[in-house]
């Protein structure tokens, strides 16, 4: 099996954004408030206190228990976009930031790609500092894919070196822009030296940087390389789709 037929069976080459993930493990209801507190919060939210209004989103999104551990706000993500939309409406930044992730996925409201980019457009304007990316993750999810690099490429202007791996991936695939190795490797490499930057998002630069060692685009061939850049990305066993290449490889090498 060549090096291109490995990386086939791990990356789809039409969406090769989406890579196989373990399943997030979430702290079930980590927010405490006595009830005092709860429906302090709850009479500044029905009043249109839009930080409220978000807050209340925000504990019916992750759950919120009492001092006791008797659970005060059961999870609902129908109720948890209920009130970001009510914070939205009432001009509050963050919240328009998250009912357009919520209109864009479909979680807990009826997706709608248009109105979700009507609201991360507005807290773009907003100045929330992951809209853009939103944005471009909206934009890609309907096919939009020029729209997408592009705001991708806003993104990285405000700041945000973390989106430099999708820009890369579409520049290594051509998707979207032409095809442009070597930019997708410096956006790569930068990527993995960011400071500020995810865990998560550094290990899929690595791995990303893997791929491109072992097809040799952008970048000499090398399979210790590639081996190496693999392994730094799946350190913690953490990355299925680096620990799947690792393994092909080995296969590869009986």
């Amino acid at each position: 099996m060549n090096a291109i037929a490995i990386v086939e069976n791990v990356i789809d080459s039409q969406s090769p954004w989406k890579l196989p993930r373990l399943e997030p493990g979430f702290t079930a209801y980590p927010y405490t408030k006595s009830i005092e507190e709860w429906n302090s919060l709850l009479t500044r939210a029905n009043s249109g206190d839009g930080e409220a209004e978000c807050e209340v989103a925000w504990l019916y999104d992750d759950g919120c228990k009492a001092p006791s551990g008797k659970i005060l706000v059961r999870r609902s993500q129908r109720k948890a976009a209920e009130w970001f939309l009510r914070s939205a409406e009432h001009g509050f930044g963050p919240a328009q930031n998250t009912i357009g992730v919520y209109l864009g996925d479909g979680t807990g409201i009826a997706r709608d790609p248009i109105e979700a980019l009507r609201w991360l457009k507005g807290a773009h304007r907003a100045g929330e500092s992951s809209a853009a990316n939103n944005i471009a993750i909206t934009y890609r999810q309907y096919g939009d894919f020029c729209q997408a690099v592009r705001w991708f490429r806003a993104s990285i202007a405000s700041g945000d070196d973390e989106t430099r791996i999708q820009l890369g991936v579409h520049q290594y695939w051509g998707i979207g822009v032409r095809t442009d190795h070597d930019a997708a490797i410096i956006n790569f490499k930068k990527a993995t030296k960011a400071k500020f930057i995810t865990e998560a998002g550094r290990d899929d630069a690595f791995f990303y940087l893997g791929v491109a060692y072992l097809e040799g685009k952008g970048i000499r061939k090398s399979i210790s390389s590639a081996r190496r850049m693999l392994e730094r990305a799946n350190r913690d066993n953490d990355h299925p789709a680096a620990g799947k290449l690792l393994k092909l490889l080995d296969n590869e090498r009986k």
